[in-house]
């Protein structure tokens, strides 16, 4: 690879390659990535890494043998720790931490979250209300970040599931109109699907649309 190339893939992202020993762990962070739609390799030796990657690894063997890489900047994690891997990502982006960490929720029967970084989709999924408090600590626990607030759909259900949240989360709450996230343009569906969902093979719904647009809005503050 010339040195061109080489700066051109450390202006955009480096690579990331996983070399994970334990299997149970290797099965549980391979899903995550995919999830998030993050670009990976596996390891097989040290010469086969990309210039400049990050590696993320349990094994202080693999430590050992890709120490004469020096371009390579290694994220050892022998203890499995969700947010030793969530800052190994976050070094393929020259990154520490996220400077904001916004969680997005449309309420209902179930409710939709989306945990968003810095503009990036870092996770979603669907619970129910009564489990959403521990779902959501469980995400941010795993995520390093300087501020987070917590976007609620309003009605209701809303402002019912803010109050709540409120005194159990100890973040900032805030509780959207929800007529402002309600019904997507063609156009809006495009343009939030390529820059939050541009590589991930999930099925898109109105509730996910909708969280998104939550998280993105400020509303006030519970």
């Amino acid at each position: 690879m010339d040195l061109e190339n080489s700066k051109s893939i450390v202006w955009k992202r480096r690579p990331f390659v996983i070399a994970i020993y334990d299997p149970n762990w290797f099965l549980k962070v391979l899903g995550y990535l995919r999830k998030r739609g993050l670009y990976f390799l596996i390891y097989e030796n040290a010469d086969k890494i990309p210039y400049f990657s990050v590696l993320y690894t349990d094994y202080y063997l693999f430590v050992q043998e890709v120490s004469i890489r020096n371009d390579v900047l290694v994220m050892y994690d022998p203890e499995h720790n969700c947010i030793s891997l969530e800052k190994a990502i976050l070094k393929t982006r020259f990154k520490e931490r996220y400077e904001h960490v916004t969680v997005g929720i449309d309420p209902g029967s179930i409710a939709t979250y989306v945990v968003i970084g810095d503009d990036e989709l870092i996770d979603y999924g669907k619970v129910e209300p009564d489990k959403l408090k521990d779902e959501i600590l469980e995400k941010l626990q795993c995520i390093p970040y300087r501020e987070t607030v917590v976007r609620i759909g309003g009605g209701v259900d809303g402002w019912r599931l803010a109050l709540n949240l409120k005194n159990r989360l100890r973040v900032r709450v805030e509780v959207v109109d929800e007529e402002e996230t309600s019904g997507l343009t063609k156009l809006e569906s495009i343009l939030i699907k390529n820059k939050f969902l541009p590589s991930r093979n999930i099925r898109i719904d109105k509730d996910l649309y909708a969280a998104i647009r939550i998280a993105l809005r400020k509303g006030m503050i519970v």
